[in-house]
């Protein structure tokens, strides 16, 4: 049995995996030989930790690994709740995280320690709570929000819309599905492979195929997706507009941010102009609402406050993407520029009103 919110978290974590694809992070499928891992029933992955197994559905290799580093993998959870994230949640985390990253075994009667840098990040549709925020930050465990985030809302709705009569159960907390089942098909379907094995799927259990077919589609709408990490520290999900080119932030990567009605843009930055214009959008994003008030005074934002943690906390976003050159996936990598002669000018009009 499963709930609506469990099997809408399952998708949330299966579309966010295939738009990482774009920032260089590969699926984890199999444990295959890799000795830190464990295939306990088809479709069920387990990380091992130094005290127990962990079933992780959400995993992702970085195809880059940095100098001097261990490879780097990402756990990573959705949350699709109608409530705030609370810190119960970022507890597990920070339990897992530290019990995988401690995992050594006895290979030829020697001790081996296979070492990854693990990165556990929470991806939610709602928000967090004040403490869970600052407890990940205090734990180094990434909280990245959906829900003010415009060009990917469409799909945060999608999934919303799912209701238990979409899966044939009798409410929202009891459905009778197989969870992996469903998350090998969808994962199947997201990849390239077309959808009529999710379709057969569904139709095999009564399920409602067009609306879960509806999500496959808006999620091939979301190609242009990536991680940016602004400052060399907080990891960012960048949803890029309908028209986006990486090109143009190649050739132009000077930027500015604006946030409006609680939702944050990247916009070029080729005019002086000081209103929103949704021709300039490159990039729409969220952010966990407490997070500048960790650096805060007195955990109080003005306006001026604010401009001033831009300048501080914004001043670059890096962003890691997937390009091509002839018949070769590529990783490269782009610094953004916040334009500061227009950070000033933002700064003199408020000190003027």
């Amino acid at each position: 049995m499963a709930t609506i919110y469990a099997i809408r978290g399952l998708l949330l974590e299966e579309i966010l995996l295939n738009l990482l694809s774009a920032s260089g992070y590969l699926i984890v499928e199999k444990s295959s030989d890799d000795i830190t891992l464990e295939t306990r029933s088809p479709g069920v992955l387990e990380v091992k930790g130094r005290g127990s197994n962990h079933q992780i559905d959400a995993i992702a290799s970085f195809s880059i690994s940095p100098p001097f580093s261990y490879p780097v993998r990402l756990l990573l959870e959705a949350k699709f709740y109608n409530k705030k994230v609370g810190i119960d949640i970022v507890r597990n985390a920070v339990g897992v995280l530290k019990d995988v990253s401690e995992f050594s075994a006895v290979v030829n009667n020697k001790i081996f320690k296979p070492k990854y840098h693990y990165q556990y990040a929470i991806f939610t549709s709602s928000s967090f709570t004040k403490q869970a925020q600052e407890y990940a930050f205090a734990q180094d465990i990434y909280l990245i929000k959906l829900e003010n985030n415009q060009y990917f809302y469409p799909v945060i709705e999608a999934l919303k819309n799912l209701s238990y009569t979409d899966f044939s159960g009798e409410n929202d907390k009891n459905i009778e599905i197989d969870l992996s089942g469903l998350r090998k098909n969808i994962r199947s379907s997201l990849k390239g492979n077309g959808k009529q094995g999710i379709s057969r799927y569904c139709s095999r259990y009564n399920f409602n195929t067009e609306n879960i077919c509806d999500i496959i589609d808006l999620n091939l709408e979301l190609h242009n997706s990536y991680l940016g990490v602004l400052c060399n520290r907080f990891p960012i999900f960048l949803t890029a507009s309908r028209d986006f080119n990486i090109e143009y932030l190649i050739q132009n990567p000077t930027i500015r941010i604006y946030r409006d009605n609680n939702k944050w843009y990247i916009v070029k930055n080729n005019e002086e102009y000081l209103n929103l214009d949704e021709r300039d959008i490159i990039f729409s994003f969220d952010l966990p609402v407490d997070l500048f008030k960790l650096y805060a005074d007195n955990k109080m934002l003005s306006k001026n406050r604010a401009l001033d943690l831009k300048q501080e906390f914004m001043n670059s976003i890096q962003i890691i993407f997937k390009g091509r050159d002839r018949d070769r996936n590529i990783m490269s990598s782009l610094e953004l520029k916040l334009d500061n002669d227009w950070l000033n000018g933002m700064r003199a009009s408020l000190d003027n009103r």
